[in-house]
């Protein structure tokens, strides 16, 4: 019986670590995007991160709205586990950008491991979904099924 606990998955500890992730990836997105967006959070706002992002390198104001508001909206729907896997693809594609726009010679030393882990946390949550502490399990009745035999 004891043995179980080192082979067998625990589904309901499966959803609490969804939870986890989706509130811990999906808050620091929320952050990210409300200080681009609003300034809230000692961010710049809007019109600041435009100019900073043609300044510094040389994106678009369109891309730069794309990133700010999936970050802002993406990052509270995976928060909530609401259309939680449409919102982490978006937030996983977006960090993906960021940590190729960053650079991989410097992912150590130039921050690219953030957005890199950011990227992986959502795919993870892409990937097994919301779990039953979710928005997305009461108004879709879905449940996470454990295939694990």
């Amino acid at each position: 019986m004891f043995s179980n606990l080192f082979v067998q998955s625990n589904r309901t500890l499966l959803n609490i670590s969804m939870l986890l992730i989706r509130i811990t990836v999906g808050g620091i997105t929320f952050y990210s995007g409300a200080g681009k967006v609003f300034a809230w959070f000692g961010g710049y706002g809007l019109e600041k991160t435009l100019e900073a992002f043609w300044t510094m390198m040389k994106i678009p104001p369109f891309w730069v709205y794309m990133c700010a508001f999936t970050e802002l909206i993406g990052g509270f729907l995976m928060m909530i586990g609401l259309f939680t896997r449409p919102a982490a693809f978006a937030v996983m594609i977006n960090f993906i950008t960021a940590t190729i726009l960053v650079g991989m010679d410097k992912f150590w030393t130039g921050g690219g491991n953030f957005p890199f882990t950011l990227a992986i946390g959502s795919l993870a949550v892409l990937l097994v979904g919301p779990g039953d502490f979710s928005f997305d399990a009461i108004l879709f009745k879905r449940r996470v099924v454990d295939r694990a035999v």
